[in-house]
């Protein structure tokens, strides 16, 4: 019971935001709650709980987030009243929250764009791609909190050192490095939804025994290895839906990145990486960092 009513009031933050910058509108619905001209409607309530969480709240719950509502509105309230709105902080905190919130907006109307994928356009890249998708890899890794170590690791590999050794000696990726860096079987599209770029640089790999330059991936810097390669056909409508996920995500990736190209064009802006490096103390040309003409 304790563990479900902390999960309402996290929930409630939601809904403490969405009706206060409706505060003094008049909104249709019905009224669950009311603070001066601030209303809780019926509406607001249902868009910030899943529906099948709310099937699961008790009497005492929902009473709860009614309670925690009008609490927190009020406080809000009193807040304005002493004027934390013009606090320095607080307005520097609220820019950065705007920020983060048209960001997103506008992110959200690319992907929008990119939403739509035919089953033409998958079946397609199933075609294409075909043998990859016939195939089951196996593989390992190693990774790494800094490019540097990633490369000094990697210098010892390409002159003989065994992959499995260097794994459970370096490793920072706990639940693999006990076994040399063994991460399992999988085929193309498995690991889409999860970890894209690690599943690009596996599909890159083409003989068993070769393993990959210093790269980062969701894991972090790794170096992959590629043990072998085994033959194992599978259904388009098996891996349809990993496909259309793929085709949105470079759509996305390659709309932004345009979008980003382009509007350098209209806002200058420069980089000073000599000074971060200088504030943390780190020699711009310490191995594994870029130099200012890279």
């Amino acid at each position: 019971m304790l563990k479900m009513k902390n999960l309402c009031v996290i929930l409630l933050i939601g809904i403490v935001l969405v009706t206060a910058c409706k505060k003094g509108e008049e909104k249709e619905g019905k009224i669950l709650a009311k603070v001066e001209n601030t209303t809780l409607t019926m509406e607001d309530f249902l868009q910030q709980i899943p529906p099948q969480m709310l099937m699961q709240t008790t009497a005492e719950n929902r009473q709860a987030i009614l309670d925690n509502w009008i609490a927190n509105e009020i406080i809000y309230k009193d807040a304005l009243k002493k004027g934390l709105l013009n606090d320095p902080e607080i307005k520097e905190r609220l820019e950065q929250i705007k920020k983060q919130l048209l960001t997103r907006a506008y992110i959200q109307e690319i992907l929008e764009t990119v939403q739509f994928v035919s089953d033409i356009e998958a079946r397609g890249y199933f075609e294409q791609h075909k043998d990859e998708f016939n195939s089951i890899r196996e593989v390992s890794h190693m990774s790494f909190n800094s490019k540097a170590q990633a490369e000094e690791v990697l210098s010892q590999l390409k002159k003989g050192v065994g992959f499995y050794q260097l794994a459970k000696k370096h490793s920072t990726d706990n639940e693999t490095a006990p076994n040399g860096g063994r991460l399992g079987s999988f085929r193309k599209g498995d690991l889409t939804s999860s970890y894209p770029l690690f599943e690009e640089i596996v599909f890159e790999l083409k003989k068993p025994g070769e393993f990959s330059n210093v790269v980062q991936t969701e894991f972090n810097y790794d170096i992959i290895k590629l043990h072998s390669i085994k033959k194992s056909p599978v259904e388009y409508e098996n891996v349809a839906q990993s496909i259309m996920l793929k085709i949105r995500t470079d759509k996305f990736q390659q709309r932004s990145e345009a979008l980003v190209d382009s509007l350098k064009g209209v806002y200058s802006y420069e980089i000073y990486p000599e000074v971060l490096e200088k504030e943390l103390g780190i020699p711009i040309s310490a191995p594994g960092l870029p130099t200012p003409t890279e």
